[in-house]
């Protein structure tokens, strides 16, 4: 069982850098904040990431973090923003998602398969979003469901993935708005949660000590 933590920083072991045996240089690696942004080698061609901040992004289609899941849990949230009215197809989704590269998009942008369903078979659609809003992402890899969702702090109970396989990045899909547009943030250091994600870890560690699952 890995530690238990709320924050990407002992999560997501891609972010770490490796410490030496001095006491006072593993000191100041530990008071260096942790950066982590948009993959945009992994995201779909559509997707882009704003000038300001790489962990901001619009357009659609599928978006990876350039850090994967190790740890046995995670959290992490998205902030979505509308801008303006919007109106689309299908729902963003959230979850996990395999490495990707640009031969996979481009094959996939080839066949019949929508755009949705490019690389999300470890995600989960939420409808009905509205400005603001914030989706977040419980990973918990030794336990069913291994992703539940929570949207603006409240559990979702319906929207879970029972399972994934692999190593797996934090992924969003946008999808293509044919009024406005959609955006989003990524949010993975604690100081920026907006809702208590050491809360979710807590509750999960008190239910395996007590031996439910």
């Amino acid at each position: 069982m890995g530690v238990c933590c709320s924050c990407l920083k002992r999560l997501l072991s891609g972010s770490e850098v490796e410490l030496s045996d001095s006491r006072s240089e593993n000191l100041m690696e530990d008071s260096v904040p942790q950066v982590h942004s948009i993959d945009i080698d992994m995201s779909a061609p559509t997707i882009q990431t704003s000038i300001d901040s790489s962990d901001e992004l619009n357009g659609h289609g599928l978006a990876l973090a350039d850090v994967n899941v190790e740890q046995d849990r995670a959290y992490w949230e998205w902030r979505v923003k509308m801008n303006g009215e919007t109106a689309s197809t299908s729902y963003p989704m959230f979850g996990v998602s395999n490495k990707r590269n640009p031969k996979f998009y481009q094959i996939l942008a080839e066949s019949a398969v929508p755009p949705h369903k490019h690389g999300t078979k470890f995600m989960v659609a939420v409808p009905n979003l509205n400005d603001g809003d914030v989706v977040g992402v419980v990973v918990k890899q030794s336990e069913i469901p291994m992703i539940q969702l929570y949207l603006n702090g409240v559990i979702q109970e319906n929207l879970t993935v029972s399972r994934f396989r692999g190593t797996v990045y934090p992924s969003i899909f946008l999808p293509e708005c044919t009024v406005g547009s959609m955006s989003a943030k990524f949010l993975y250091r604690e100081d920026h949660f907006a809702y208590d994600g050491e809360k979710y870890h807590v509750d999960m560690r008190q239910k395996q000590e007590s031996g439910y699952n």
